[in-house]
């Protein structure tokens, strides 16, 4: 292993998982990855489940490690889900992401699943042998969820599931606080740090208002915080978070597994970026080689 990628920050950096969305295009820019990354693809409230899958399984053809979020409130009954799972296994692919989704078009009373727990549960019965299965937590808490609910859900999803990976969270302090206390509470499942990838900061501020990120969006509205962070110039690179959790990366307790980067279909933008970084921190390191070698010799 090169020096590059000794430490944890250019580790998370060297390997980090990419999310798409299904939509026109994804596959050309799920191309420009490199051969064998795991790429998300997310689930579409308007092309549902069907979508997600579909470009799953072509990404997974083309050698990509292929995770399908399966959103419970987007299947329309049982035998939705077991079609689903069949063609998940034809493709190869063994590794999901669970989340609960928007309340379907057909409405509550007509959906099989209402949350990700009873999904978890069906997956568990249909097929017991999912390699891994991943959840979304909410180091700034959930806007329509009270925290001892969200806490009560994730324990009883982690049941069955393999690891977490957080909402875009701007706040590296709040992402501490909340893991500390998760891991307090027996919580030791790896964690993967979402980011945004290098996108405009008006898209990234209009994205982050909608899904509504907790304090983010708080601060936003008090013009600090993240609003400080998305102020400046037209585009929005995550240097200032990818250093802000490099701690985090370094506690061996926190159990951090790496980076979940948010490309918005916007790949290209955040390759240029991650490779600057990596050199970046190449450079470093070999300076740091060469002091030690040059003290090692005076």
């Amino acid at each position: 292993m090169s020096s590059v990628h000794t430490t944890p920050l250019s580790r998370a950096l060297a390997v980090p998982r990419y999310e798409i969305i299904p939509m026109r295009g994804a596959m050309k820019q799920a191309r420009q990855l490199p051969a064998g990354t795991t790429i998300t693809v997310t689930c579409s409230p308007t092309r549902g489940v069907d979508a997600t899958v579909e470009l799953a399984t072509r990404l997974a053809a083309m050698g990509y490690t292929a995770v399908p979020h399966l959103a419970a409130r987007r299947f329309t009954s049982r035998m939705h889900l077991e079609d689903t799972v069949e063609l998940l296994a034809r493709a190869g692919i063994d590794d999901i992401f669970v989340v609960g989704g928007d309340d379907a078009p057909h409405g509550k009373d007509r959906e099989p699943f209402g949350s990700g727990v009873e999904l978890i549960d069906a997956l568990a019965a249909i097929r017991p042998d999912f390699r891994s299965i991943g959840l979304p937590c909410y180091p700034e808490g959930h806007a329509f969820i009270a925290a001892t609910a969200l806490d009560q859900a994730l324990h009883d999803k982690l049941r069955l599931a393999s690891y977490m990976v957080t909402q875009i969270c701007f706040d590296p302090a709040a992402i501490r606080a909340w893991l500390e206390r998760m891991r307090a509470q027996g919580v030791t499942a790896p964690v993967y740090i979402g980011i945004p990838g290098v996108i405009e900061r008006r898209k990234l501020l209009g994205i982050a208002l909608k899904i509504g990120l907790g304090d983010s969006t708080r601060f936003v509205k008090k013009g600090a915080g993240m609003l400080g962070q998305l102020a400046g110039t037209s585009t929005y690179t995550p240097d200032a978070l990818v250093d802000g959790v490099r701690d985090l990366l370094e506690d061996a307790e926190l159990n951090v597994a790496g980076f979940h980067l948010n490309s918005f279909n916007l790949i290209a933008a955040t390759e240029q970026w991650r490779m600057q970084r990596l050199a970046e921190l190449a450079d470093v390191a070999q300076d740091d080689t060469d002091e030690v070698a040059a003290y090692g010799t005076s």
